[in-house]
């Protein structure tokens, strides 16, 4: 749990939630309000920051003035895209 709170602090969510999945893993009771806790919010940071990214190139590639970058835009939406996807299927 000592892991999962330095990489919370440090922002780290996609590390916090490696963390506690191991211990979820390795535990053979059902996990604690604290480990479950610290599970909600760094999923929820994971996600809310790959949302807000995608959200800013989605704006980015619908503002005219980048019109010639719509495709570039469109591929990294996908590649961001496909991340949150994976990281909800965790």
């Amino acid at each position: 749990i000592f892991m999962a709170r330095v990489a919370d602090q440090s922002e780290r969510y996609e590390d916090m939630v490696q963390f506690l999945k191991e211990i979820v893993k390795d535990s053979s009771e059902d996990i604690s309000s604290d480990v479950r806790n610290l599970l909600s919010v760094g999923f929820k940071n994971l996600i809310s920051a790959q949302r807000s990214a995608y959200k800013t190139v989605q704006a980015i590639e619908q503002n005219k003035k980048y019109a010639e970058y719509s495709s570039d835009c469109a591929a990294y939406k996908e590649k961001i895209s496909k991340e949150l996807e994976t990281n909800c299927k965790k």
